[in-house]
């Protein structure tokens, strides 16, 4: 009996162990999946191309990518990376985890069973509440970049580019304004807007939040789209593209 106990004690604390592992570091990370070590090795080829290539301020542009995000990289791009609406396309494109709440087991092989986001990585998503104040604090950065555009040279100046910036501002603002965790802090977080001060005000705040929220996903991708398009735009702007031109000029 005693040797019986020592073996299962030991079996007890392999599995524990086994378990640590697992939820220290989850083993979709460690399997043979193409989707996701392409998506990585595009993330760490283009961080090396933002940091080795930079664009530097001419005509009055600054590029997305360094006003000032590219001094704080880290923080706005693991924002917009736990961000819900990109946490649902790739745990369900990268990792194929089900693609309803119903399915239990996950495409490419019923070995292959989903854990969820219970590992301690796929925990940090969490902290994207906190990573939505770096994401809010450099949009006036952006709207700045638009006031220099057009005042860098004395007088005033309107030209396309202006607009490029103008639209990035604009779409990063209407995605990070459509946050779900800016959502709670309106009012996702209050049982009775009766109990509280202003709160027939806040529930009218929360209820048009709550519609913006509904086009989150859809602002999530635009907002990305546009962001690469300023850069793409700007650097073609200063390899010598007569990509310009003047709607008008006062000075």
């Amino acid at each position: 009996m005693r040797e019986k106990k020592l073996g299962t004690a030991g079996g007890y604390k392999r599995v524990q162990k086994s378990a640590l592992r697992r939820y220290l570091v989850p083993y979709e990370l460690f399997e043979p999946n193409w989707r996701l070590w392409t998506f990585i090795a595009i993330l760490v080829v283009g961080a090396w191309a933002v940091v080795t290539f930079p664009v530097n301020e001419f005509s009055g542009y600054i590029d997305p990518f360094y006003s000032p995000t590219i001094l704080i990289l880290p923080l706005p791009g693991a924002f917009r990376l736990t961000c819900y609406a990109y946490r649902k396309d790739y745990h369900r494109h990268l990792f194929h985890h089900p693609l309803g709440c119903q399915a239990r087991s996950r495409e490419e092989s019923e070995k292959r069973k989903y854990t969820g986001e219970r590992n301690a990585i796929f925990q940090l998503e969490n902290l994207h509440r906190y990573f939505l104040y770096a994401g809010l604090a450099i949009l006036p950065f952006f709207f700045y970049d638009v006031y220099h555009s057009m005042t860098f040279s004395g007088g005033f100046v309107l030209r396309l580019g202006t607009l490029v910036l103008l639209a990035n501002a604009l779409t990063l603002t209407a995605w990070a304004l459509s946050c779900h965790a800016l959502r709670h802090l309106i009012g996702g977080n209050i049982d009775c807007y009766s109990c509280v001060a202003a709160g027939r005000v806040r529930k009218s705040l929360f209820n048009f939040q709550s519609w913006w929220n509904s086009h989150h996903e859809s602002l999530a991708w635009i907002s990305l789209l546009t962001f690469f398009f300023t850069d793409l735009y700007l650097r073609g702007l200063s390899a010598g593209l007569n990509l310009d031109f003047t709607f008008l000029s006062i000075h």
